[in-house]
């Protein structure tokens, strides 16, 4: 099924947390109207509050998470580079720009919180209609949000720190995940060299990140192994070695729960003439 470009609006009045595993190649754009989230990105956890703006970049491993038993209402859009601007042209380059840095939320409040309050609303109503042009108005409408964006971000002290939630062990342990992810790395030597026991980290991982620790590994794997295959022309025992997996077996399995798909369907969809 092809995408290119998709928003909803959704309130949830039970607790929520995102089940699937979550990174991708397109764009993703979140914006809390009413209550409280906690949103893991990379390897941290913020707090959000309502009037908060999150930027995701392609790639970008990220889950929501519940932050209390509260009702919350948010808007969500998602879009692929090519639905918003041609191939190459250079123009949309400031417009993509918010997605760049690493502050990926943006706080708003008064005047600023009403004009992006204002412009995700006529995205909802173009898509719901779907009236005569209702694809090139939504096309500039994310235009001038994203830009409106990047101008705040230009301007530092418009950006509030955003709270992290709590645990600094579990996020020290990311950390070295992230940097080490394709390597050796299993329960027993993380427990043993952050001197923490094995069910205890188990426990404090999966209600901080969201996450099993196996099932972040295997997404920061697969992400590689992703890259590895779009960037290269590796066979692919050698990705598989590459992204930390023992057996190209395992490698194969894992890559099909994660990505629904093999390693060579994924390759080939990246690189249609190959």
């Amino acid at each position: 099924m092809l995408f290119h470009y998709e928003i909803e609006r959704i309130r949830r009045d039970q607790p929520y947390t995102m089940l699937a595993n979550h990174f991708h190649d397109h764009y993703e754009i979140y914006y809390l109207l009413s209550g409280k989230r906690n949103y893991f990105i990379q390897d941290r956890v913020y707090a959000m509050q309502e009037g908060d703006l999150v930027l995701i970049d392609k790639h970008t491993l990220h889950k929501t998470l519940d932050a209390d038993d509260r009702p919350h209402e948010r808007i969500l859009i998602n879009f692929e580079e090519r639905w918003l601007a041609m191939k190459n042209d250079e123009t949309y380059a400031v417009a993509l720009s918010p997605f760049r840095p690493k502050h990926y939320i943006v706080s708003l409040s008064g005047a600023n919180r009403t004009l992006v309050e204002n412009l995700l609303f006529s995205l909802l109503r173009e898509k719901q209609q779907e009236l005569l042009g209702w694809e090139l108005n939504s096309k500039a409408l994310l235009t001038q949000l994203l830009i409106f964006c990047s101008r705040l971000m230009d301007h530092s002290e418009t950006l509030d720190e955003h709270p992290q939630a709590y645990n600094p062990k579990i996020f020290e342990i990311v950390t070295y995940i992230n940097e080490h992810f394709n390597e050796r790395l299993t329960l027993a030597l993380i427990s043993e060299k952050f001197h923490i026991s094995p069910s205890y980290f188990c426990r404090s991982f999966k209600e901080t990140i969201g996450f099993s620790f196996v099932e972040y590994l295997n997404n920061l794997r697969i992400r590689e192994a992703q890259r590895l295959l779009r960037e290269t022309k590796l066979k692919v025992i050698h990705i598989a070695e590459q992204a930390g997996f023992d057996s190209v077996a395992h490698f194969g399995r894992v890559f099909k729960q994660v990505t629904s798909q093999t390693p060579l369907e994924c390759r080939k969809m990246m690189h249609p003439g190959l």
